[in-house]
């Protein structure tokens, strides 16, 4: 059981892993969540903030966030299509571009 949890393995068939990498001015940030691909991506991505952000530093970066899947396809904090209707597959990787306002 353990060696499947190592593999990456899940015994839920709608579960997926997402690698997000985060791309701050000054750093980079790695995040691996595990999620329900038939969420919709606006939920998904409030959740991803959340661990990103403490809320004072959220309104420095508010409207200056890219959002682009490994296929190339650049995506709005607000789209509610699902992930697996977006094209996110197993380890994929998320790439979240984020800018100072102003800058």
């Amino acid at each position: 059981m353990n060696q499947q949890q190592k593999q990456g393995g899940s015994d839920q068939p709608n579960q997926i892993t997402i690698n997000v990498v985060v791309n701050l001015p000054q750093s980079t940030l790695k995040i691996q969540v595990n999620i329900n691909h038939d969420i919709p991506f606006d939920k998904f991505i409030n959740g991803i903030k959340e661990q990103i952000f403490a809320q004072k530093m959220k309104a420095q970066y508010e409207e200056t966030i890219e959002y682009l899947l490994e296929n190339g396809s650049i995506i709005q904090s607000n789209e509610i299509r699902t992930l697996q209707i977006l094209g996110f597959k197993n380890n994929c990787t998320l790439q979240v571009r984020l800018m100072l306002k102003g800058g």
